[in-house]
């Protein structure tokens, strides 16, 4: 029997060289991505949460106007989302959520009573940011700028509803004694506070994320077609092969002039 081969169980044989060919072939397999969160996601939102963190601090984060505060704490969070990916939009509002829910209790307002309940300062703070990218992948015909612009609005468009409409199913009565008004005040008196309120946090939003995002998106390579990448990849490996072949020629080359020299 030939050194190179060796006996299966099916009295077939295979050759070893064939074996270690097989085993580079599943060594250069693509691993498959896992889902865990990288180490770029994980960096990324603890930049930008220590950067909701600052602004909540200096205060310009959370600006008291009338019986609500006006934020811009939600900016980071739509930063994350649009360019990161929901996931660590997600994270990222959490640590929003966490932040106003932290503040309503040392620095009340006459409101902050009805944000002490997480389902109210935290939980619309996760989820906002996950529909703001669901509307930037809806928007997908669209040029980037407006694409951005578009979904940083509707996204704190969003985050104002979910907020003034869970205080109005879970705390209606609540408002209503705050505020000094009757119970058929309190839905017209939530609505004129969220236009009020919601729409110039959108606009703030809007102008603001759309040149970070834009910015970041392009540091990131997050626009670059899959097909370019791909042959530029394919470039790289091509010019690596090109190189190793001269190399075998010259030391070919040297070989036979060696051996004539001898």
């Amino acid at each position: 029997m030939n050194n190179n081969e060796r006996p299966v169980d099916d009295n077939s044989t295979v050759s070893i060289q064939d074996n270690e060919k097989l085993k580079q072939v599943e060594r250069k397999e693509p691993k498959k991505k896992k889902s865990g969160i990288t180490i770029r996601e994980l960096t990324i939102i603890g930049l930008l949460a220590g950067i909701t963190i600052a602004l909540g601090v200096s205060g310009y984060g959370i600006i008291p106007l009338g019986p609500l505060n006006v934020t811009t704490l939600h900016v980071p969070t739509l930063i994350g989302a649009i360019v990161e990916g929901p996931k660590v939009g997600a994270f990222v509002g959490f640590i929003f959520g966490c932040y106003s829910l932290w503040q309503n209790i040392t620095a009340p307002n006459i409101l902050s009573p009805l944000f002490i309940n997480p389902i109210i300062s935290v939980l619309p703070r996760i989820l906002f940011p996950v529909l703001a990218y669901l509307v930037y992948l809806l928007l997908w015909k669209a040029p980037q700028g407006p694409r951005i612009l578009v979904s940083a609005f509707m996204g704190t468009v969003f985050h104002t509803i979910m907020v003034m409409g869970l205080i109005f199913l879970l705390y209606a009565d609540m408002f209503a004694v705050k505020m000094n008004l009757s119970p058929d005040q309190v839905l017209g008196s939530i609505v004129f506070l969220s236009v009020t309120h919601g729409i110039p946090e959108a606009v703030f939003a809007a102008v603001i994320v759309t040149p970070v995002a834009l910015a970041l998106r392009k540091v990131l390579r997050k626009d670059t077609p899959k097909k370019e990448k791909t042959d530029a990849v394919t470039s790289a490996a091509t010019t690596v092969g090109a190189d190793e072949n001269k190399t075998t020629e010259v030391n070919k080359i040297k070989s036979v002039e060696e051996n004539i020299t001898k």
